[in-house]
């Protein structure tokens, strides 16, 4: 009987772990930039939103426009700083890091070089990480004010009327 039944609990278990969740179709949006619209698609990968854009929206400062843009649809944070904070380079693909009011966003634009046939592609995925405003506001503002109520309430000495 246990034989069975723990035949039983390991063929569920690994049809379990074969199991793939389905992925979200990739959402298409439209980025319009200096009177063209430039479709592009977005699909999440991970802590990650890959986005690929049907055309190219040309040099650095369309491109960049166009990462904001990505910015605004994925996380629809409009406290975005239009200028990047930070530029590296991330196993060849470019990455640049643009400072919101609780969070750090980067954008990497990964290169054409392995798709001989797509010179023009422009793909990449954008992510965020929480900053010092995202720490104070949500960790030591809270934490501060517990421990002013645990020092008024309880640790505080009681002092006799006078």
């Amino acid at each position: 009987m246990t034989k069975n039944l723990s035949s039983k609990l390991a063929l569920a278990a690994s049809l379990m772990c074969a199991y793939k969740l389905p992925q979200a179709a990739p959402a298409e949006f439209v980025y319009e930039y200096a009177g063209e619209k430039f479709p592009y698609t977005v699909s999440e990968s991970g802590e990650n939103h890959t986005f690929e854009f049907s055309r190219n929206p040309g040099r650095e400062p369309g491109r960049l426009n166009a990462a904001q843009h990505v910015f605004k649809t994925v996380y629809g944070d409009d406290t975005i700083a239009p200028k990047y904070s930070e530029f590296f380079m991330k196993e060849t693909a470019r990455c640049f890091a643009f400072d919101g009011r609780f969070y750090t966003y980067r954008v990497c634009i990964l290169p054409n070089d392995y798709s001989p046939d797509k010179q023009d592609r422009f793909w990449g995925f954008v992510n965020r990480l929480p900053n010092t405003g995202w720490f104070l506001t949500y960790n030591a503002l809270p934490a501060g004010l517990v421990g002013i109520a645990l020092y008024y309430f309880v640790f505080r000495e009681k002092r006799p009327a006078a």
